[in-house]
């Protein structure tokens, strides 16, 4: 009779546990309360099984600890604070690391693990505590515990495990919610800040979304925007030419007829204020649930820059007068405009298609033609070149610009300015020999008149005074002379006797010039102050003849006061600008051109020595070093002598 009483308790027992794991299940599904859960099914399975304590442990995200998530029976406060470690001497790590449920019998002879503190402090003795989630991917632990000694069955094991497993179920499906939500959140706010104009279109041809994006090039809300059809004549919408848009060619009408996705369809569409929008449409169908009758997604580009660039393209080439062509990444032609045509001797219709090499196959051992043509190519830089090409019997010059298909090349026909290139440096030979010739030549009579005067002054006793002040002005006008054609000499020999260039060291260079005109500085106490000078590339002497000539001017036009100079430079790129400050008489603003012709003078020979060739010399030793030379200056204010020289390379880079 008892055997038959025991089973039939036994058998009460389970049927409520299973009842408790229904509940439990049904809760699941109507809950949104995840802790609500946890805690009712910890509450459940305490009474159910007449247990004091029954806890639901959470893995910590490192994985090192779990913490009390939910429970019944421990002292107000530990829920949600106490942490146990998952290491093997623990109860909650021996369980995560068990394929099946943990019974103990006895804590206190427990040999498989240490008990926790949390156990211990509440004098627990015997529970279950089962995996809650996969043993691949746990998380956490369920576990029921009391404080006398028990014998639980497999049954009750099987009944915690099976709560656990509701849990599990309930977590997994609040995780894939969540990340479902936010995967959603995530695409709802990539569409919302794409860059590129989204619209969905129903079967019906209503337009029913549209990101920000498409609001801007539409110039419409999207509240306005779904009261539109996909042609709504508002858009007055018009095809890449510019015409009206036929209703086939519509990209939705497309796509629904076909059901394929349409691409890179351009249209031109207007905003309310009248204004033109172009867009580049891509379009793809979107199936209903039934596989038919679907709604049409659609993403634009604004390509409204893009075309007015190409208008203006169009219209800048239809102007062009230099021969122009296109070549595609193969070097085939894909343009050629008439003047091209012309100097090329092909006809257009010879040339399109075409690869460059083959039509000029000479042109392919020129390497500067070949070079120029694979580096724009390849670099996607600019190049150019400029030779005699001897199958087309002109000179030309051209430049290459690489583009999104190719490259584009510009050429012209400059074989008569090469002639007159050539005939002009021709003539500056000419006339620098004749100019050298000349000044060479003139030396000696020059030199044959000083004799014969000197000889003349010698017997001054023999002649009257009035003799005697021509014979004055015979010996400065031969002085004159000979300092002119000097100087002529020395401004004719700029080109043709100038050394190669190199790097030169300003501030030694000045510091010779300042001990050349030492005499003339002392006689005129002159206050000589620098900052500190750069390496520049050039010639030394004709630098130097340069600064000797500032600088002396600057000291020779000091006026009645004692000269200051002051010499700075400073440095703009690739380029010093040195500069050579007076306080002298300073120069009007008119003449500051006049002063750098040969042979002018603004003062007379009484007031200031000099040939009038100075400063028409230095002009000329700068433009040879590609440099340049000015002057600023106010009459009375002194005057500011500055000039350009290409920087040396630094040594150290």
């Amino acid at each position: 009779m008892g055997s038959t009483s025991d089973a039939d308790a036994e058998l009460r027992e389970r049927i409520r546990q299973q009842e408790v794991v229904a509940e439990l299940g049904q809760q699941a599904l109507e809950t949104d309360d995840l802790d609500q859960l946890m805690h009712d099914a910890s509450v459940a399975v305490a009474e159910t099984l007449d247990n004091e304590y029954c806890k639901v442990l959470e893995l910590l995200p490192d994985g090192d600890e779990v913490f009390l998530r939910q429970g019944i029976g421990w002292q107000d406060g530990l829920v949600g604070n106490a942490t146990a470690p998952t290491d093997l001497d623990s109860q909650a790590g021996y369980t995560l690391l068990s394929e099946e449920p943990v019974i103990v019998d006895d804590l206190r002879t427990e040999e498989r693990f240490s008990g926790p503190d949390l156990l211990v402090d509440h004098d627990v003795v015997s529970g279950i505590s089962v995996v809650v989630g996969s043993l691949e991917d746990p998380w956490g632990v369920l576990g029921v515990h009391t404080t006398e000694e028990r014998a639980f069955t497999e049954h009750d094991a099987n009944f915690v495990q099976s709560v656990a497993n509701v849990l599990a179920s309930t977590i997994e499906n609040e995780r894939t919610k969540r990340r479902l939500e936010e995967e959603t959140r995530v695409k709802d706010r990539i569409v919302e800040t794409s860059p590129v104009g989204i619209v969905i279109v129903g079967a019906d041809g209503a337009l029913q979304f549209a990101n920000e994006r498409a609001e801007e090039i539409y110039g419409r809300s999207e509240g306005e925007i779904e009261t539109y059809s996909h042609d709504d004549s508002r858009f007055d919408l018009v095809d890449a030419q510019g015409n009206p848009l036929p209703e086939d060619e519509a990209p939705f009408t497309r796509v629904m007829a076909t059901g394929e996705p349409v691409f890179d369809v351009e249209l031109g569409l207007r905003q309310p204020d009248g204004q033109r929008v172009w867009v580049s449409v891509n379009g793809s169908p979107l199936p209903a649930n039934g596989g038919e009758g679907g709604s049409a997604i659609f993403a634009f580009t604004d390509i409204t820059e893009r075309k007015r660039l190409e208008g203006e393209s169009k219209e800048i080439l239809s102007r062009v007068t230099d021969a122009f062509y296109a070549l595609d990444e193969e070097f085939r032609f894909t343009h050629v405009n008439e003047r091209a045509a012309e100097l090329l001797q092909h006809s257009p219709e010879e040339l399109l298609g075409e690869n460059l090499w083959e039509v000029f196959p000479s042109a392919a051992e020129i390497d500067d033609v070949w070079d120029a043509f694979h580096t724009a190519l390849e670099t996607q830089e600019a190049t150019s070149y400029e030779l005699y090409y001897d199958t087309l019997d002109f000179w030309v010059e051209a430049n290459i610009y690489p583009s999104e298909t190719g490259v584009s090349v510009y050429f012209r026909d400059i074989t008569d300015r090469v002639e007159r290139e050539q005939a002009l440096e021709t003539s500056n030979e000419r006339l620098e020999q004749f100019a050298y010739a000349a000044s060479h030549d003139l030396q000696e009579p020059l030199r044959m008149v000083s004799s014969y005067l000197q000889l003349i002054e010698q017997r001054s006793d023999e002649l009257s005074e009035e003799c005697l002040e021509f014979l004055e002005f015979a010996v400065d006008g031969a002085d004159r002379m000979r300092e002119m054609v000097d100087g002529l000499l020395r401004y004719s020999r700029v080109e043709s006797r100038g050394d190669p260039f190199e790097p030169v060291d300003l501030e030694s260079v000045f510091a010779n010039v300042r001990e050349d005109l030492r005499v003339q500085i002392e006689e005129h106490q002159a206050e000589i102050t620098t900052e500190d000078l750069p390496r520049v590339e050039g010639d030394a002497g004709q630098l130097r003849q340069v600064l000797q000539n500032l600088l002396s001017n600057a000291i020779l036009y000091s006026g009645d006061e004692l000269p200051r100079v002051h010499v700075s430079a400073e440095r703009s790129g690739s380029t010093w600008t040195v500069s050579v400050a007076d306080d002298g008489v300073g120069i009007d603003p008119g003449n500051e051109d006049r002063i750098f012709e040969v042979f002018e003078r603004l003062h007379g020979r009484e007031e200031y020595p000099g040939a009038g060739i100075g400063l028409a010399l230095c002009q000329r030793i700068l433009e040879r070093h590609d440099g340049e030379i000015w002057v600023d200056s106010e009459p009375g204010e002194g005057a500011t002598f500055s000039f350009t020289l290409p920087a040396a390379e630094d040594p150290d880079q």
